[in-house]
């Protein structure tokens, strides 16, 4: 039995205030943080409305951009409020708005494709938050907008339509792709929290709630508003649909000062009819059956709204500003009657989901000929020709057919609202498993909608009808050779190919790994032995993600969140997911110890002190073998400490201890080779010399302060830290570790010799300015034992400590420049490098001896600029001074370079 309730018709409001812009065409609305001046944006003008002053004429600011505006935004803070968003295909301009004009302060670039939304922080006043369809939405901060300060990617293959930052908060950010949303945690890195499908078609809008953390509510094409709480997704916590259905373009929680209230766009279904109602208000109680109030005015569909409330008043009254298709802009008021309304009861429902459908110009409707219910029952035992399966819901009143032809397959759903079959339309969807295109999906969609039209106009029953008019176009589309209508399954599957494409080439997952990293952590993932196992009987399909072993796509998509994890002294171990993570503190079977990181000293000016002190600070913390090291060291500190330092390194040990030098170099040589690099590169800073204490002249300057000028700049170009001493190796810690390591695998193997070029392009200057106690034969090791120390102190956050090691290393000898060569191609005549050229593919260099192309590395000539192999040079001018050319005359081997 169904039960009928009563609905009241919503009252109607008409616009206060209205203004036609037909030569505007802007295609985005916003209100500043204030209320008092509304922007609308388009391809070619930017407006600007005095909204406190009617009167006021408009204020335009000519674009001229070849492409139409996706969306602008004002900064929702007081501390921002100047700044205003505007985003263009990929680019994303904020403009500072003046007395006079807008200024442009920062073009934000990183997107790839189309930005498809703007929304700003409510907390941070710098902060906003932009998304595309490239599958990113980025957050930037405007005091630092060279690049995002955080990325977010949906991994799957429909880019992001929508996002919004919760506005209680604003610890989270939501983000529509289709269907779904995800939800992220802005503190916590860019993993998404949670997962949601929330709807079958795409969504169109996302709004938080003013006072509710957890709570949004999302707007979609399928014609419904659903509101979630983000820790139980499970289920909407209720659901408004539309009569026709139409598809919804936005939802908004009204502000806080205007309580229980939900603004809603629709885009009618009739285009000629569909401006006078489509902005409708809604109580946000939940057992509010209708909308509260329709406004009328606007003649075609709706682009955007916004709410106008001055921040600073104590008013409760309300506006909203609207711009539609039709070029005109309205201002509604939201009095107290309408909040009285939104806050009215009405009678509860027992059912979970409430819908609430809107009717109106439903005069000389035909009564309806037959049931819902008997329909479904016609269908079922009919079984049209072409539909194999047919399921339906009479409460939910909805269908399920799956039609099959010529190997392609639709999943239809039928959604019919409670007036059916009078002219409220049911609702007509392909649901995930469908294989034909978008294309054929609007060809389709159409035959069904005419039919449907068709039929309802007599007051009739259509779902047969619908049926049977699908089956047979789409056997007439698809038959022969339709091989393009076949897509890739739905973008919810997170990227899973459609079974007819091959996934021969996608390796299969990962089911464990280990990872060191520099401070001693061991960090380790795989699938725990109690876990489900995984068959490949009957999957088709390579599965793209550990996760997807678990079961499904996506795993657990609406488990429990993720599990962010610290480190422990022993042992932490956590699974989510069905993956098993542990994570092990190994920090103790390391040579290099964090304890004596911290605590050893370097003092320069008093080098057995410095000795002494080490020993101490081993003798502390356990080390017996490091405390005779030290003691040897305080030893030759000692020996040294009356010897003369501007004697040459040949002569510095020969009179206190002739073996000091030597025993010195085999303790370094001794731990490196052990990996003991700590205990080694303080050995080399304990005697090496202090690079910025020493002044002195170089070949290319002659004064003391040219040398002082030379060294600064050095120190900042290799600076990377406020330490102007970290080193341009350290911006990724780990791989110049990696990078040192191998330098000192290298010299372990006995290739210890220095490049050529620093043994002898500029000895003088080395020695003058970075001479070491140990000698210059094996700087290049030492300095590669103090940089590989120093990023090791680096990843401890030791910074001082690295600051102190970085002043030992000496400066670098600059590698002279080498000329590149570019050769133009004789066939296309555009300049390239290496053997070909890049556009036509055609050899560039001809061997002037044997006139063969050269493939390999080539020798030129800078005057005559012919090129030889090798060994046709060397036998040419082994017994000739010319060019071999006729007629060159060049005396090439003058002129040589080898490229």
């Amino acid at each position: 039995m169904e039960i009928e309730i009563e609905e009241k018709s919503p009252v109607t409001r008409q616009a206060e205030y209205f203004m036609n812009l037909d030569d505007l065409q802007a295609t985005a609305l916003s209100i500043n943080y204030t209320g008092q001046y509304l922007l609308l944006a388009g391809r070619r003008h930017l407006a600007l409305k005095n909204l406190d002053n009617y009167a006021e004429p408009l204020q335009l600011f000519n674009r001229n951009s070849k492409f139409e505006v996706s969306c602008a935004e004002f900064a929702i803070c007081n501390q921002s409020s100047a700044f205003c968003a505007i985003a263009t295909s990929q680019l994303i301009e904020v403009l500072k708005w003046t007395e006079a004009s807008p200024v442009l302060e920062y073009s934000l670039r990183a997107h790839t494709r189309v930005v498809t939304d703007i929304d700003w922080h409510s907390k941070h006043p710098y902060m906003l938050a932009t998304c595309s369809i490239d599958t990113y939405t980025h957050l930037w901060d405007l005091r630092d907008p060279k690049r995002p300060i955080l990325s977010l990617s949906a991994v799957c293959m429909s880019g992001a339509t929508q996002a919004g930052f919760s506005r209680a908060s604003g610890n989270f950010i939501a983000t529509a792709h289709d269907g779904d949303l995800r939800i992220w945690d802005i503190r916590k890195g860019s993993r998404p929290v949670q997962y949601i499908t929330a709807h079958l078609n795409r969504i169109h809008g996302i709004n938080w709630s003013h006072t509710e953390e957890s709570n949004l509510i999302t707007a979609s094409q399928d014609g419904s508003v659903k509101f979630f709480d983000i820790n139980n997704p499970r289920r909407a916590e209720r659901i408004i649909t539309t009569s026709t259905p139409s598809p919804v373009w936005r939802a908004r929680y009204t502000p806080p000062s205007f309580k229980d209230g939900l603004i809603t766009i629709i885009v009618p279904l009739v285009s000629s009819e569909g401006g006078e109602n489509s902005l409708l208000l809604w109580s946000n109680s939940k057992n509010s059956q209708s909308p509260v109030c329709s406004f009328t005015g606007h003649k075609d569909v709706i682009l955007d709204f916004a709410y106008r409330n001055d921040p600073n008043s104590m008013s409760d009254e309300l506006e909203i500003c609207t711009w539609s298709r039709d070029q005109t802009f309205r201002v509604w008021k939201l009095d107290k009657a309408l909040q009285d309304l939104c806050s009215q009861n009405t009678i509860e429902t027992e059912s979970a989901v409430i819908a609430l459908e809107y009717h109106q110009n439903q005069k000389n409707v035909p009564q309806p000929s037959c049931s819902l219910l008997h329909e479904f029952t016609i269908c079922s035992i009919k079984s049209v020709p072409g539909v194999q399966k047919f399921e339906y819901d009479i409460e939910k009143r909805n269908a399920m057919a799956r039609v099959s032809a010529n190997g392609f397959i639709i999943i239809l759903q039928v959604i019919f609202p409670s007036a059916y079959p009078t002219p409220a339309h049911p609702v007509f969807e392909f649901c995930p498993g469908t294989t034909i295109d978008e294309n054929l999906s609007l060809k389709l969609m159409k035959v069904l909608k005419e039919t449907a039209a068709s039929r309802l106009k007599k007051g009739k029953a259509c779902l047969d009808s619908c049926l049977r008019a699908l089956v047979s176009e789409f056997k007439k589309e698809t038959g022969g050779d339709k091989a393009h209508y076949l897509r890739l399954q739905s973008p919810r599957l997170e990227g899973a190919l459609s079974k007819a494409l091959s996934d021969s080439m996608i390796p299969f997952p990962k089911t464990s790994g280990v990872k060191f990293n520099p401070t001693g952590i061991l960090v380790t993932f795989s699938r725990p032995f109690a876990s489900k196992r995984y068959s490949l009987r009957n999957q088709t399909t390579t599965p793209r993600a550990l996760s997807a072993l678990s079961g499904g796509y996506l795993g657990n998509v609406n488990g429990s969140k993720p599990v962010f994890y610290q480190p422990k002294d022993i042992m932490d171990r956590k699974s989510s997911m069905g993956v098993s993570i542990c994570i092990y503190d190994v920090s103790k079977l390391l040579m290099v110890s964090k304890e004596l990181a911290e605590n050893y000293v370097i003092i320069p000016s008093n080098l057995p002190s410095m000795c002494k002190r080490n020993k101490e600070i081993a003798e502390e913390f356990g080390r017996p073998d490091l405390v005779q090291t030290w003691s040897i060291a305080e030893t030759i500190a000692l020996a040294l400490n009356n010897s003369d330092f501007e004697l040459s390194d040949d002569e510095m040990f020969s009179s206190p201890n002739p073996f000091a030098k030597a025993f010195l170099e085999a303790l370094i040589n001794h731990y490196a080779k052990q990996g003991d690099v700590q205990t080694a590169a303080m050995l080399c800073v304990t005697f090496g010399k202090y690079c910025q204490e020493i002044s002195s002249r170089t070949s290319s300057f002659s004064t003391k302060s040219n040398t002082s000028h030379l060294h600064a700049q050095r120190l900042l170009k290799q600076s990377a830290s406020p330490y102007h001493t970290v080193t341009a190796m350290d911006i990724n810690s780990q791989n110049s570790i990696k990078y040192n390591a191998w330098v000192l695998a290298q010299h372990l193997k006995g290739q210890t010799r220095s490049n050529s070029w620093s043994d002898s392009l500029d000895d003088f200057r080395i020695n003058e300015i970075n001479r070491s106690i140990l000698g210059e034969s094996n700087r290049n090791f030492y300095d590669t034992l103090k940089k590989t120390y120093a990023d090791i102190l680096y990843c401890f956050n030791l910074l001082p400590a690295r600051a102190q090691v970085m002043k030992f290393v000496s400066f670098p000898v600059q590698q002279p420049s080498t000329v590149e060569f570019m050769s133009e191609c004789v066939q296309c005549k555009k300049t390239s490098r290496g053997p070909s050229c890049l556009h036509c593919k055609k050899f560039l260099l001809y061997c002037a001896f044997c006139n063969l192309p050269i493939k390999g590395s080539a020798n030129s000539c800078l005057a005559c600029c012919h090129s030889f192999h090798t060994a046709h040079l060397l036998e040419w001018f082994e017994n000739h001074d010319i060019c071999p050319v006729p007629e060159c005359g060049c005396c090439c081997p003058e002129n040589f370079a080898s490229s």
